[in-house]
């Protein structure tokens, strides 16, 4: 109790400035605790370049508030500049790209030399406020239809970022500056972000009110190289190292957070479905359910595949680099299957109208008149307000002019429409009225369809107002360009294709660059079972993204849009993929797996280990000899080789 008491953590108080360098039982007690250790008992230590830095297991308080501000501005980016189209693709990638990577420059900063001083918390003010510029920039952000004062401010934005890093790299290189040997690592270091800095300002003035320009592109490039550079001065300086910091943890703990966002989109759906009426039925439900099982059979799978908290420099930076595509598609992947719960109730919905319309009755069509059919669908349609009444006026206005053309059609039309509907061989003559009642039974239809539309908040006719008002057409000019309703219900349903595309094939992308990552992180040698799995995976990724081309058959995509089956599909996909991680290929059917077989020669020891191959060490102590806790390993577990300065080991 007295040893656990002594060990028992007190907060410091809290200083100007907070020195990372390890400091030495000997220099603590000679100094106090003082911040740097006295280099007269460490003879020529001036002269060596290994000094070493506070190491921690996970992520501290500032390094999850910067991680909560790159969630709520993919959040807000998301929601305002959903992929709508094509080209927005691009512009969602190219957006996400430069948020990660300045959380991911911020976060190698983060994870070797931040510490809880004054200095370091008015300086991650001035990174967050840069992350609340992303999504001050996020609503108008389009490259391929730019707002000048957008993208500039986005420059400014990050040109401020970078420069805070050179200043936080600086305030290390004071800490450390009687240290000759490496005063030039952190002078690299800092030149990395201020040529970035200054690039980033200098294209800041090529903005013009040009709507394509294409200095947006250097944005790119330059975040790239600037990633590329701070790990290859990581790996070149020794001082500079990422070895033994948390950060696969800080990507492990992004991981989650962007998991957790999909939830609070998940839970927005779910009551954007409950307000409207008849929202729960057993289709519903288990949509829903399916719904939050993927979410968190991603995560479990995430979690059972990445348990490596250190690997070798090279290995790690290729670790790192590969959450890139990965994260991005799974944002994308998260965004789609979150949408594909919204449409199943839209299509149920709309399979499931009430349409009593004497139009599909033959019999009363036979002594029907203009009039009667008029009070029939105005009856019915009254209904159909009730439950999803339409937004607009515009959706309005075409269901009365509809109906009030109805009577233009002559009473001799409707006998014809029955034999139509019963006849086989019979054709409507094409002429005027057949040509009339076409017109307004199509939009009849597009108008419901709308309706239910906007009820469901897919709502296309919002967006067209929305850059009518941006492109400073009036009110009247807005109404009358959006009162198409077939335009409007046909682009709906090409964004219903189009989520369907993007979110299975990054389905298939988020599961490839999963196994990917596990080979990467893998410590364990390879078996026969392993690798076969791992084949398996990447067909089960290779058919998800493979699904997308039913794009190429109208009928056969139309057929599987109508059905509920779109989210449980992804759902079936990775349960076989969590179900195969824990099979392995010798399951002990009639001994127990705890004694060994009879007729080989393996022990239980080292056949626990080998049936361990997704477990793998994780980092329990940060001191100089760093020591293990297995994370679900069994005693006498070698964990990978530690890297050493000049080895070879990738």
């Amino acid at each position: 109790m007295a040893e656990h008491e002594g060990h028992s953590e007190v907060r410091e108080k809290l200083r100007l400035m907070k020195s990372p360098v390890v400091l030495s039982e000997a220099s603590e007690s000679s100094h106090g605790g003082a911040e740097m250790p006295n280099l007269a008992n460490f003879g020529d230590r001036y002269t060596d370049n290994s000094i070493q830095f506070m190491r921690h297991e996970e992520a501290g308080t500032l390094e999850i508030f910067t991680d909560l501000f790159f969630a709520a501005n993919y959040a807000v980016f998301s929601k305002t500049q959903s992929v709508t189209s094509h080209e927005r693709v691009g512009s969602y990638i190219g957006y996400f790209g430069m948020l990660w990577m300045t959380w991911l420059v911020v976060g190698l900063y983060d994870v070797r030399f931040v510490t809880d001083s004054i200095f370091e918390r008015l300086v991650r003010a001035v990174h967050l406020g840069a992350f609340v510029g992303f999504a001050v920039v996020a609503p108008k952000f389009d490259p391929s239809n730019q707002d000048v004062t957008t993208m500039r401010a986005m420059s400014l934005i990050l040109m401020v970022s970078r420069l805070g890093l050179m200043i936080e790299y600086g305030s290390i290189l004071w800490h450390v500056r009687r240290f000759k040997n490496v005063h030039i690592s952190f002078y690299v270091q800092m030149s990395i972000h201020f040529i970035a800095a200054m690039i980033y300002l200098g294209i800041t003035f090529r903005f013009t009110n040009s709507k394509e320009s294409r200095v947006f592109v250097t944005w790119y490039v330059v975040g790239v190289m600037e990633v590329l550079s701070t790990f290859g001065a990581a790996i070149w300086f020794p001082v500079l190292s990422l070895a033994k910091t948390h950060l696969m943890n800080r990507l492990f703990l992004l991981t989650v957070i962007i998991l957790g966002e999909s939830i609070v989109v998940l839970a927005d759906k779910v009551v954007i479905i409950v307000e409207n009426p008849d929202s729960w039925d057993a289709s519903i439900i288990g949509i829903l359910t399916a719904g939050v099982a993927t979410t968190y059979m991603v995560f479990l799978i995430y979690w059972d595949w990445m348990k490596t908290a250190y690997l070798p420099p090279l290995r790690q930076m290729l670790w790192t680099l590969v959450h890139f595509p990965f994260h991005l598609a799974l944002v994308l992947f998260m965004q789609g299957f979150t949408q594909f719960i919204q449409w199943s109730k839209v299509i149920d919905v709309l399979n499931n109208l009430s349409t009593n319309w004497i139009i599909f009755d033959p019999v009363k069509l036979a002594h029907t008149t203009s009039a009667q059919v008029q009070k029939n669908l105005t009856a019915e349609l009254t209904k159909f307000e009730n439950l999803y009444p339409p937004t607009y006026v515009a959706t309005v206005e075409l269901i009365q002019e509809a109906l009030d053309n109805i009577t233009d059609i002559p009473n001799a039309f409707w006998p014809k429409l029955g034999k139509a509907l019963t006849i086989d061989d019979y054709d409507l003559p094409d002429d005027e009225n057949t040509l009339t009642f076409y017109n307004l039974f199509s939009g009849l239809l597009n108008a419901m369809e709308n309706s239910v539309f906007a009820v469901f908040e897919i709502d296309l006719q919002k967006e067209a107002l929305k850059e009518e008002r941006e492109k400073g057409g009036s009110g009247e000019e807005q109404q009358s360009l959006s009162a198409n309703g077939a335009q409007i219900d046909d682009a709906t349903w090409e964004r219903y294709n189009l989520v369907f595309t993007f979110g299975y094939i990054a389905a298939g992308a988020c599961l490839a660059l999963m196994v990917l990552l596990s080979i990467i992180a893998r410590v364990t040698p390879w078996k026969p079972w392993p690798v076969i799995r791992s084949i398996i995976y990447l067909l089960l990724a290779l058919g998800m993204g493979l699904v997308a081309l039913l794009n190429l058959n109208e009928d056969k995509l139309s057929a599987f849009l109508n059905t509920p089956w779109l989210l449980p599909t992804l759902c079936i996909a990775w349960t076989v993929v969590l179900l195969l991680t824990h099979i392995h290929h010798d399951i002990p059917l009639f001994f127990n797996r705890r004694s060994p077989r009879p007729g080989r020669r393996d022990t239980m020891e080292t056949k626990s280990n080998n049936d361990s191959e997704h477990a793998q060490p994780m980092v329990h102590n940060m001191d100089d000899s760093t020591s293990y806790a297995g994370a679900g390993m069994h005693h006498g577990y070698q964990p990978a080789p530690q890297a050493q300065h000049g080895s070879e080991y990738v």
